[in-house]
């Protein structure tokens, strides 16, 4: 209660329980009074609280806390390296100038500086206690350079001293003049002499701006696209500087002229800039020696002698008196020296380029000082190669862009996201030697690369730990496409490449493999070749500039810094203008990197958004698209049919035996499922029948456009071709289900009269039956090589072979070589195979017809090819086919067409018209003989002619499976066209049916008699 009532002093004692309240305040609300007091003041002097919680100072961890994190993390085996040398880097030109001309051979670093199966090294095991090799330093002179020495080489000079800095932010300096003349001759070698800015005449930014705006170029300046693009010279009108009735400036006008005045010399004075004409003469004259006086008279100053004759002296004026000065007069400031120490250095200072030319200003980072910028502001060095005189030219270009599109800042609010980290409870901060800080990076980002290898399952990738991705085999077509990753992944792996360059590079220095000024040669090496160390650029192309403008700079530089005694070759490490380069590059890339990678772990961690688009229906879809309808449809059913408790399951189910039964529709199998209900069986017998409708009249459809010639894809034409095929076997299984169901169609009878018909020709005509080929038959040899040519000349053109075809020119190579085995497994095959392998039939699509063409197994088709030879020889020798069946071999077509002229022209009366008669030459065909050739009779017919075992084989041969990818089916009715010898079957079944149509007696008179036909 001790804060409730205030402290009356020792003379007022505080009244007893019993002494009477004042009247005014009762017990209660002098107890709510206390109590909002006690409340007022509890909240007066509590902690402030911010964001919920204290903000309490948060120590530093040690850098052992961040060590142990990484090397458990890091799971990855360390591979220990002991070396005892660590190194610093402080660089500068001039030292790095005497270094390269005194070192006889300078070697530049390797790189990449580590192999690619070298894991990074641990900071800690390696480098942390090794001391480094000494710094790139300048001696510096004891005397000359006091007001530097002590802080020169420090990391952030002066910053304790309030003197000269503002403290610990290290925002404002404040130099003395002794302080600010030794830097300025230290930094000398990089700035520049000029000081008279007449020298950048028609050579500075607003003359740029103009050449810009005109299209122009200055000698040795940048050159623009055009910035106004409608001029077109020709169509130009009479203006002020054609007119005829001015005067005409003959000469042409000179760049020089239109950018000095531009409103004067152009036609078109668009966004152009005027140029300050004329500054004041500079009389200022760098001196070279320090121990000069501070104002002497330079030797470069023409002294204007004194060389006219000298007046007689006037008389003065009447009124003027002659007047000499007392002599205790005194000048004033008579005891202050003339100059001091400084003066010199101050007026050097006073003309010295900014910074040099301040007492005071703000500290700046070393990313934002343009070391070289100054260099290439000027002209050109003249005798300088054409590369170079480009590259002064690109840079001039980079800086008057910039200098177009500069806008002044806006103002913003500073937000520190490390600040912001520190004040939450998730993170700790530590200080680290920043090449430990690169190493875990290294390694942080070759294990997150490898997680996203891993994830997508690329188990054939491998990531080395120079961030090259590379194939452990040679990848298929598949695995290519799965393992493509996206710019974000690739330019991550590259941007971790290129900071393990750099990382690398410090780390063989820290070791002592390498030293300061072999260092800095490999650091300029690395950020002027990121074009080649890195492919950064592919998956960034605008990076392309960021390269050419080092490459810009390297030239500057080289050519600058490789003169007098310094010749070629490495060891120039200045390496500060292409580092500020990428750093800017690194920053600007930031933004684009986040925003690509979220997208990339968004997609990762959730998949591609595209699934809910629905597709367009293309052509190549139309067919998907019909089965997606049909399905519904059929779900639809299936719903409206089943009972509530049973849906689910079911409809799956059902789906799978529509696709079953449709596979069994294409393929001509009958479908039943034992157990199937009814209903659904009728169900899907429906769907199958609609799809089959659809099917066939695409098809048809299709076939009709392909017939007309309209435009067809080759994928519609390949599958057309498999739908006829399908529809042609489907027709042809029926036709011979027909046959074996009602046939066969030649009643006992008709087969009687036909063979009795050929039996009496055969008689007629004395024919002798062709007997087997015997063991030594004398034309053997010639006959196979008959058939084997013919099946030979098949592959005459082809070049390109499958595997059946191969075994087939093998086979046959092989009857070449062994005649005598060929014909004996022949003869064998002929005698007792009756059995044969099924033979494939595809069609040839000609695009207005198909042909069927039957793939027949080679060792079979070898047989039949000699068997084929064989018959025709025979059958041509024993005169089986009579004069009329033509063309035949005894005489040419152009031969048979006179003889047939002949035969009409010799007719009795075959001219005649008198009555009116007219000729008439009557032609029929017989449809569909191969098709209707009933097999039996026609083993029957061949043993007349031929030994039994042949006709055996004949009939056997034709009566075969036939097979189209699923389908099957035997052929019992009709013969196979592919078969070598079918040419003989259907010649002879015509001779027969030939027979039939004529009668023997008129045959035998067209015939002649068999002893002379």
């Amino acid at each position: 209660m001790a804060g409730v009532f205030p402290y009356r002093g020792p003379g007022n004692p505080v009244p007893g329980p019993l002494a009477p309240l004042p009247d005014y305040m009762s017990e209660e609300k002098l107890q709510e009074k206390a109590r909002k007091w006690q409340q007022l003041q509890a909240k007066r002097y509590a902690e402030k609280r911010k964001f919920g919680f204290v903000d309490a100072q948060k120590e530093d961890m040690p850098p052992e806390h961040v060590r142990k994190i990484i090397r458990d993390h890091g799971d990855m085996t360390n591979r220990k390296f002991r070396h005892d040398k660590r190194v610093y880097l402080g660089s500068m030109w001039i030292m790095m100038r005497r270094e390269k001309r005194d070192r006889r051979h300078f070697k530049r670093m390797r790189f990449p500086p580590f192999d690619d199966e070298e894991p990074p090294l641990d900071y800690a095991d390696n480098i942390l206690d090794v001391e480094p090799l000494e710094a790139i330093q300048l001696e510096l002179d004891p005397e000359e350079d006091a007001p530097v020495l002590d802080w020169f080489y420090d990391h952030q000079p002066l910053r304790d001293s309030r003197k000269y800095v503002n403290g610990s932010t290290y925002q404002r300096w404040q130099f003395t003049l002794p302080m600010m003349s030794t830097l300025y001759r230290l930094a000398n070698q990089l700035l520049t002499d000029l000081v008279d800015d007449n020298y950048f005449y028609l050579f500075d930014l607003k003359a740029f701006f103009t050449s810009k705006a005109l299209n122009m170029a200055i000698p040795g300046g940048p050159k623009f696209e055009p910035l106004v693009r409608d001029i077109n010279l020709q169509d130009e009108d009479w203006n002020e500087f054609n007119d005829i009735n001015k005067i005409i400036i003959r000469q042409p006008i000179r760049t020089e002229y239109k950018i000095a005045f531009p409103y004067l010399y152009n036609n078109l004075p668009h966004h152009v800039h005027l140029t300050w004409y004329h500054t004041p003469n500079v009389v200022f004259i760098k001196t070279e020696d320090p121990d000069l006086p501070a104002f002497y008279f330079d030797p470069l100053i023409n002294p204007i002698s004194h060389r006219h004759s000298v007046k007689s002296q006037e008389p003065l004026p009447d009124d003027d008196e002659e007047f000499e000065l007392p002599e205790f007069v005194e000048p004033f400031l008579k005891d202050t020296p003339l100059y001091t120490d400084n003066t010199a250095n101050g007026i050097a200072l006073l003309w010295a380029p900014r910074p040099f030319n301040l007492r005071s200003g703000r500290t700046r980072r070393a990313l934002d000082i343009p070391l070289v910028k100054n260099w290439y502001r000027e002209h050109c060095p003249a005798g300088q190669p054409v590369k170079v005189r480009v590259s002064y030219q690109k840079l001039l270009k980079y800086y008057v862009l910039n200098a177009l599109k500069h806008r002044p800042p806006k103002a913003q609010k500073k937000r520190y996201l490390f600040r912001s980290f520190k004040a939450t409870k998730f993170f700790q901060s530590t200080k680290l030697d920043w090449v430990e800080v690169g190493l875990q990076v290294c390694r942080q980002g070759y294990n997150m690369l490898n997680l996203l290898i891993h994830r997508k399952n690329l188990n054939y990738l491998h990531l080395d730990y120079n961030f090259n991705l590379k194939p452990v085999k040679t990848l298929t077509t598949k695995e290519r496409k799965k393992s493509r990753f996206g710019n974000a992944f690739h330019l991550c792996r590259e941007v971790l490449r290129l900071t393990k360059l750099v990382v690398d590079s410090h780390v063989q220095y820290r070791l002592g493999n390498v030293d300061a000024f072999q260092l800095a040669d490999g650091l300029q090496y690395i950020f002027a070749h990121v074009g080649q160390l890195t492919g950064m650029y592919r998956y960034k192309y605008k990076l392309m500039r960021q390269i050419r403008m080092c490459k810009d700079l390297k030239h500057l530089i080289y050519y600058r810094f490789n003169t007098g005694p310094v010749g070629k070759g490495p060891g120039c490490g200045f390496w500060a203008a292409g580092w500020r380069v990428w750093l800017f590059f690194m920053r600007g890339i930031t933004p684009l990197l986040e925003r690509w990678l979220g997208n990339l772990l968004a997609r990762q961690f959730e998949g591609r958004h595209s699934k809910g688009v629905a597709k367009t229906v293309t052509k190549q879809r139309v067919e998907s698209h019909f089965d997606l309808e049909l399905r519904a449809a059929v779900m639809h059913d299936i719903l409206d049919m089943m009972p509530e408790g049973i849906k689910q399951n079911k409809a799956r189910t059902i789906l799978q035996h529509l696709s079953e039964a449709w596979r069994c529709w294409k393929a001509n199998i009958p479908w039943k499922v034992p157990g199937l209900p009814t209903p659904i069986e009728n169900m899907i017998l429906r769907y199958v029948k609609a799809k089959a409708d659809w099917w066939t009249n695409t098809a048809h459809y299709n076939r009709e456009r392909i017939r007309r010639g309209a435009t067809v894809d080759k994928t519609v034409c390949k599958k057309n071709l498999g739908r006829l095929t399908r529809l042609y076997l489907k027709a042809e299984q029926e036709r011979q289900h027909n046959y074996l169901k009602d046939g066969p169609y030649i009643t006992a009878e008709e087969a009687v009269a036909v063979y009795t018909t050929t039996v009496h020709w055969l008689e007629s005509r004395r024919f002798s039956p062709i007997p087997f080929p015997p063991l030594s038959y004398k034309h053997d040899t010639k006959l196979l090589i008959l058939a084997l040519e013919r099946l030979k000349e098949a592959y005459s053109v082809k070049s390109r072979l499958n595997q059946s075809q191969r075994e087939e020119l093998g086979l046959i190579e092989q009857a070449y070589d062994n005649p005598h085995e060929a014909l004996s497994r022949i003869k064998r095959h002929l005698l007792t195979q009756r059995a044969f392998k099924e033979v494939g039939i595809e069609f040839m699509d000609l695009y207005s017809h198909l042909v069927p063409v039957y793939d027949v197994e080679p060792l079979e088709k070898i047989t039949d090819a000699y068997l084929d030879q064989y018959l025709w020889y025979e059958a041509d020798k024993r005169r089986l086919f009579p004069p009329w069946i033509k063309p035949a071999d005894t005489e040419p077509p152009p031969l048979l067409v006179y003889k047939w002229c002949q035969g009409i022209n010799n007719l009795q009366d075959v001219w005649e018209t008198s009555e009116g008669e007219c000729n008439v030459m009557l032609e029929s065909r017989f449809e569909k003989m191969y098709e209707k050739i009933d097999l039996t009779l026609l083993n029957r017919l061949l043993r007349l002619i031929v030994d039994h075992n042949i006709a055996d084989y004949m009939t056997a041969k034709n009566n075969v499976v036939i097979n189209y990818k699923d389908m099957n089916h035997t052929n019992s009715y009709g013969i196979i066209r592919g078969l070598q010898f079918a040419s003989f079957i259907v010649q002879y079944y015509g001779l027969v049916m030939d027979l039939l149509v004529l009668g023997l007696h008129r045959a035998s008179e067209m015939a002649g008699p068999p002893q002379m036909p």
